[in-house]
């Protein structure tokens, strides 16, 4: 915008008095321009904060609401469309001085602007993502053995029959029946059987909460309702709501109470079905299962080979073939023994082998219910083949939590250490990541497996009943108990650990108790007094969720001389009646972690001179801790305080009284280890007595103020690597500090952000950032260069190869935002050090010219050095002057120019490109591309030059899979298209929103290598004509039939003014895998192109597919014309005795927006969705070659669901068919369930008789509204009686249809047994239905409104 006020200064010399009203616009040219300016600044400010919150929640998995997006695009539309060609129309008319008229527009423009600054306000961008389906977060790696087919194959057949509502799966402990339905599950996914399915482990010890919860997260529910009976009726309404619904419940030991829990059961929700496994056919049978399936061990053959996988290379050993056969019988074909044992013996000797052999033979089973003895004895053998006391005892600690339990390893940590199993370990960090190397050893064995979360491990519930039972016998005495069990207490006296899952008394008389974990029960006044006099061996204390009454001052403070680890995670402590814990003098590891309730820390702390850990984490409430208590602290190792306490002074930690200061944390920096922090700014640590002494200290210093902008770099997990987080400052006053200092040496991750007076990144690190991975620059104000190896950047280097090798070697990620004078990022040479770069982000930054640029003594030969070997994802926003990523030859004015500008080297003409042919090879791992507010009057990407290696084409860009375009100017996106170019191979997803300038987006050359697109989104563009066009440069080449995109999946094209075609005549768009198609907004398409489906011949059934094509030939038409002569390739089948026509056709001929040929068996459409396309006459056709008959039908669309078609004024048929044309097969159409019209005003019917047929069994709800000329919904064909039954229709509705005199003719009887709502609203003429209208029983119909007797009395009849 700086050219307004730079025209307004211009002519404000020439500025006259008004005369009159119509010279307003006259006199208030200057201020109107310059309040144009300022609201548009005001605007863009405002839309780069909703931006950035948007970007925020899509990262965060959140779906970003529809008035949200609308808002962004309607501001988008106004700068592309409004404000840039204002600023061009000031461009050419400011030497004719049409003030009036430049004046006037600003005002205008201005209204505007000012009207969408006011609609920008929004309380929340997002709402979560709905879950995505559970298959999703299943591990992968089932074995596809043959045994379990079948049983996969009975299951899902039984759940396509619709009389079977409930089927079980029953099978010994560790067969393999929850894997065997996980992988259902993924394949019935893809079957679309059901909307929705969900699933929920019931287990041995059923909680009703937590079988609530996991259903709820899976459907997206946010209970409310704290009672199980609220929570059960909001579940149970919910899933009601759902049409077709699995719920697949898992490890069944007993009926569950359905009403309890809230899950629709038998009759109360017909698209609901269960599917449940259970060790017990009993359960199943008194539930009601049929059919009841038994999964069976494994065959001999399919035992044999998966111990193969598992014990790897020893396999092939011949010593050990017949040893191997025994032990894999001794796992008696349970694959959880299988993969025990073979994980243990893999890489072992023979000795080994045959003692392992002796072991397993001679093991003593232990009585647990469901668990076979040879699952007892290979578990308990592989247990014992654990190489060290640490990794038995690790896996004991994993037993102490509920079955299919998120275990968190940080837990494991903290037990461990308070119960001295690392006694090698002498700091924390040493014990996690000893911790961290056991749960990888016991994930390798198999008895811990991976979980959704990096930091969290599961234990398989079989292996837990084991360990448990190992660990309940001496010399562990381990004991744990669910609320849900009813069972007295054994004798207490000689256990020393003991884990209690919910409401649950702390017990009494534990006088060698260790570790006591309580979870998810009630904490009752007492309690704590319980513990101090009855539990005085107490190492750990674990209260975790637990609704606490009073943790209580204890009768004897100090008496809990023993204890290490106090755990409070989750509780709602308050911070109050603490006086028990400043008397436990030994405590080391303290946790309040995710205690909202506590608004102060309690001073007692101040006493705990052994501390090593504290941890605040997600205290959203803590406010006050008072000056003091850290410096007591004198051992303290660990600081998690992320998302708590934010209120420090600004102190040199000498103050008597007041909150804390960092100055008081870092005086303790000798021990201090780990240190995560949120710090109001970075002033806090400029104080000169802040020194950090430890220069191994792992830190995460966060500013409080970018939580939302810096989501990135948010501590997740207690892996958490070195990050640090600055927002505004001076970088003379962060050098002046030893402690930033050290931490931007030692950062993995920084992001700074409005910090001045830095003109390079080295100015930070004159080592190079050596370790850095992650790096957020953003409105740094002064920064020149990010990395440059010219004496501007290095005052004492004079030359390029001077740059440090290490310099950024190790970033991974890097965005630079809004850096107002970065001219370039990279010189060539410091291109060549980013070898590790995965992503890169650069937007707003104004003066931008190229990415990498040759700068002084660099020479060009070093661009062909340069390859982002690691680059998946590059983004590119709001970069004005932009040029290019590089341009070969260009230097800068600030620069000495040593040689002339050279234009395209290979072809002596410069072609302005955003990855020009000179840079293109230098992306073999991009996967995704995002360009925004590109004006760019250029190409996207310039294929001129193309690598050939080996004597063959190298692939451009062959990992590309997502492209996503917004509001930006080009003229082509590929051009330059070389003879037998190779690349964009894996392209899947296509986004194309508000660009102008280009007439088609891909060339027929592109658009046949896209053979793996699976989406395409195209909007707003006012320009495009085409999606794929024959380039001249190539029309040779594009002389045969091609079939574009067989895989695509969804495609939307919306708002397209200019669009007439999808593809060129002759060539077809392979639909059959579309499963959504949307067009909506486009005024000028005839057609939607050509559907490809697979012939159902009456006279061949048994016909098979090929691959080649025969095509029809004329004399006056080379081969590529169909014989109709309409311009188009005809399409057949080898040995097919006629082709069918496949249009487009001319314009001039009949319009027929969409001919169907042959189906395929992948047809795969669902939804249909046509809207506001003023030239569309027809939507499906079938239409045979001119004067010849038919004999064979065609099968189309078999799987469609729902269509809608609305504001389509030049519609005359939904369906067109004729009697000497093929006809549709009696499965074509045959899913669809919902028929939507509306403001279809050249509509005169809805069906045929012929089509109806088609929709008898399947239609379920038909709406038409606002179709001025439509007279009936079925048209007769013949004027024979017939009896029309539509058995599922449940809707009708019908509206402002003033035309309409019959649902059908006279000589039809029509059947609705199923209707329950029948809505008739301004339609004055419709005739009742026919007297012979009957079998419409149903006791729930509604007729909405009864303005006539007789419609209302033959319905009900």
């Amino acid at each position: 915008m700086e050219i307004i006020i730079a025209i307004a200064s211009k002519t404000g010399e020439y500025l006259v008095d008004p005369i009159g009203r119509g010279f307003g616009y006259l006199f208030n040219y200057h201020s109107n321009l310059g309040s144009l300016q300022g609201e548009i600044k005001k605007l863009l400010k405002k839309k780069d904060g909703v931006q950035g919150l948007v970007d925020a929640a899509q990262e965060n998995g959140e779906s970003i609401k529809p008035d949200v997006q609308s808002w962004l695009t309607n501001v988008n539309e106004v700068m592309v469309k409004e404000v840039l060609p204002f600023e061009d129309e000031i461009n050419k008319k400011r030497r004719h001085m049409n003030r009036w008229s430049l004046s006037r527009k600003a005002y205008k423009i201005t209204q505007r602007v000012l009207q969408l600054h006011n609609e920008g306000t929004f309380e929340n961008v997002a709402r979560p993502e709905p879950p995505p389906e559970i298959s999703s977060t299943f591990e992968k790696g089932f074995k596809d053995f043959k045994s379990r087919k079948a049983n996969m194959k009975e299951v899902i057949e039984g759940l396509k029959r619709e009389e079977v509502r409930m089927i079980g799966i029953c099978g010994m402990g560790c067969v393999g029946k929850t894997t065997m339905v996980k992988e259902t599950i993924t394949r019935l996914e893809k079957l679309k059987l059901f909307d929705k399915i969900v699933m929920a482990t019931v287990s041995q010890s059923p909680s009703i909460r937590t079988i609530q919860s996991e259903i709820a997260d899976e459907i997206d529910l946010k209970f409310e309702e704290e009672s199980e009976s609220g929570r059960a009726r909001r579940l149970h309404g919910r899933l009601k709501g759902i049409k077709r619904i699995l719920i697949v419940l898992d490890d069944v030991w007993e009926e569950p109470d359905f009403a309890a829990i809230g899950l629709p059961y038998r009759d109360t929700h017909e698209g609901c079905k269960i599917l449940l496994t259970s060790r017990d056919s009993d359960v199943c049978n008194r539930m009601g299962s049929q059919p009841i399936i038994a999964v069976p061990t494994l065959t001999t053959e399919e035992s044999w080979e998966l111990f193969r996988e598992m014990v790897g290379e020893s396999f092939d050993d011949p010593d050990l073939r017949s040893i191997a056969k025994e032990v894999v019988n001794e796992c008696g074909g349970l694959p959880i023994a299988i993969v025990t044992v073979g994980k243990a013996l893999e890489k072992k000797s023979k000795r080994e082998w045959d003692d392992a052999l002796n072991q397993l033979r001679n093991s003593t089973p232990v009585n647990i219910p469901g668990v076979n003895d040879k699952v007892y004895s290979s578990i308990k053998w592989s247990y014992d083949r654990l190489e060290s006391d640490e990794a038995r005892s690790c896996l004991l600690l994993c037993s102490l939590f509920p079955e299919d339990y998120d275990i968190p390893i940080e837990y494991l940590v903290r037990y461990g250490w308070g119960r001295g199993y690392f006694s090698n370990c002498s700091t924390l960090e040493d014990t996690r990541n000893r911790v961290h190397s056991l749960v990888a050893q016991l994930q390798r064995r198999f008895l811990l497996i991976d979980s959704s979360n990096r930091e969290t491990t599961k234990m398989h519930d079989i292996v837990r009943d084991v360990v448990i039972s190992i660990a309940s016998r001496d010399p562990h005495r381990f004991l744990v108990r669910s609320h849900a069990e009813n069972k007295e207490w054994p004798n207490l006296a000689t256990y020393d650990t003991i884990s209690l899952v919910g409401d649950l008394k702390i017990p009494v008389d534990c006088p060698k108790l260790e570790l006591l974990q309580t979870m998810n029960g009630r904490f009752s006044k007492g309690s704590m007094d319980i513990i101090c006099m009855e539990m005085k061996e107490l190492k750990v204390l674990a209260l975790v969720r637990m609704k606490m009454e009073d943790l209580g001052s204890s009768r004897s403070p100090g008496v809990l001389k023993n204890l290490r680890t106090l755990i409070l995670d989750g509780s709602d402590f308050d911070g109050m009646s603490t006086d028990v814990i400043g008397g436990l003098e030994n405590l080391e590891i303290l946790s309040f972690r995710g205690c909202g309730s506590m608004r102060e820390l309690p001073r007692e702390i101040g006493r705990l001179q052994q501390l090593r850990l504290l941890d605040t984490t997600n205290c959203w409430n803590l406010e006050v801790i008072r000056h003091g208590i850290f410096s007591g602290l004198c051992r303290l190792e660990e600081l998690y305080m992320m998302r708590s306490f934010k209120n420090w002074e600004i102190g040199t930690g000498r103050e008597d009284k007041g909150m804390a200061s960092i100055s008081e944390v870092m005086s303790l920096s000798h021990h201090l280890k780990v240190l995560s922090i949120q710090i109001p700014s970075v002033i806090h640590l400029l104080p000169k007595d802040i020194v950090l002494k430890s220069l191994t200290i792992r830190f995460h210093m966060f500013d409080k103020r970018v939580e939302g902008y810096a989501w990135m770099l948010t501590m997740t997990t207690y892996a958490f690597e070195n990050c640090l987080v600055i927002v505004e400052s001076d970088a003379r006053e962060l050098m002046k500090s030893q402690a930033v200092g050290l931490m931007l040496k030692k950062s993995k991750k920084l992001a700074l952000r409005n910090v001045k007076n830095f003109s390079a990144l080295t100015e930070l690190d004159e080592e190079g950032f050596q370790d850095l991975k992650v790096l957020y620059l953003d409105h740094c104000p002064n920064i020149e260069y990010f990395v440059n190896g010219t004496s501007a950047l290095f005052p004492r280097i004079q030359s390029a190869s001077q740059l440090p090798n290490s310099f950024s070697t190790n970033l991974r990620f890097l965005r630079l935002t809004y850096c107002g004078v970065l001219k370039y990022a990279f010189s060539l040479s410091a291109a060549r050090n980013l070898v590790q770069l995965e992503e890169l982000d650069i937007g707003g930054c104004h003066q931008m010219e190229e990415i990498v640029s040759k700068q002084g003594r660099e020479h060009e030969e070093e661009a062909d050095m340069i390859s982002f070997h690691k680059l998946t994802k590059l983004s590119l926003r709001r970069l004005r002057r932009l040029v290019g990523f590089f341009q070969a030859n260009k230097l800068y004015s600030n620069q000495e120019e040593t040689t002339p500008r050279l234009e395209h080297q290979s072809a002596g003409i410069f072609e302005k490109a955003i990855f020009p042919s000179k840079c293109i090879s230098w992306f073999p791992s991009l996967e995704e591309v995002v360009l925004d507010y590109m004006t760019f009057e250029g190409v996207l990407f310039d294929l001129k030059i193309h690598i050939v290696m080996d004597g063959q084409t190298a692939p451009t860009c062959p990992q590309l899979r997502k492209l996503k375009i917004y509001v930006c100017s080009f003229t082509h996106l590929w051009k330059n298209i070389p003879s037998g170019f190779q690349g964009f191979q894996n392209l899947r997803y296509l986004e194309l929103t508000s660009c102008s300038g280009i007439n088609y987006v891909f060339s027929h050359l592109i658009a046949r290598k896209l053979l793996n697109l699976e989406e395409v989104d195209i909007s707003g563009c006012p320009d495009l004509e085409t999606v794929v066009r024959i380039t001249e440069e190539n029309e040779e080449e594009a002389t045969k039939d091609m079939i574009l995109f067989p895989k695509l999946n969804r495609f939307e094209i919306v708002y397209l003014p200019r669009l007439t075609s999808l593809c060129p005549e002759g060539f077809t768009f392979q639909w059959s895998s579309t499963k959504n198609m949307d067009v909506y907004g486009c005024e000028q398409l005839k057609t939607l192109g050509a559907v490809i489906s697979q012939r159902k011949k009456l006279e061949n059934k048994s016909e098979k597919d090929s691959t080649s094509h025969d095509f029809s030939t004329s004399p006056t038409r080379s081969s590529n014309w169909c014989p109709a002569g309409c311009g188009c390739t005809p399409y057949s089948r080898p040995n097919a005795q006629r082709s069918i026509e496949i249009l487009p056709r001319p314009i001039n001929l009949e319009v027929t927006p969409t001919n169907l040929e042959d189906s395929n068996d992948d047809d795969n459409l669902e939804k249909l969705s046509v809207r506001n396309c003023i030239s569309m006459k027809v939507i499906f056709q079938l239409k045979g070659p001119k004067h010849e008959e038919s004999n064979h039908s065609i099968e189309a669309f078999n799987k469609l669901r729902s269509l809608q078609l609305y504001t389509l004024p030049s519609l005359t048929r939904v369906w067109e068919t004729c009697s000497s044309q093929p006809m549709f097969a009696g499965s074509s159409f045959g899913n669809l369930k919902s028929l939507d019209v509306q403001c279809c005003d050249r509509l005169k019917y809805l069906f045929s008789s012929s089509i109806v047929k088609l929709l008898v069994s399947v239609v379920e709800a038909i709406k038409v509204d606002r179709c001025k000329q439509m007279e009936e919904i079925v048209a007769a064909q013949e004027e024979t009686a017939e009896i029309i039954t539509l058995p599922k229709v449940k809707s009708i509705k019908l509206g402002n249809l003033p035309k309409l005199k019959y649902f059908c003719g006279e000589a039809y009887t029509l059947k609705l047994p199923s209707l329950e709502l029948l809505e008739v609203i301004n339609v004055q003429d419709l005739r009742p239905f026919d007297s012979k209208l009957d079998d419409t029983h149903n006791p729930r119909l509604q007729v909405k409104p009864a303005f006539r007797q007789e419609w209302t009395r033959y319905a009900l009849d």
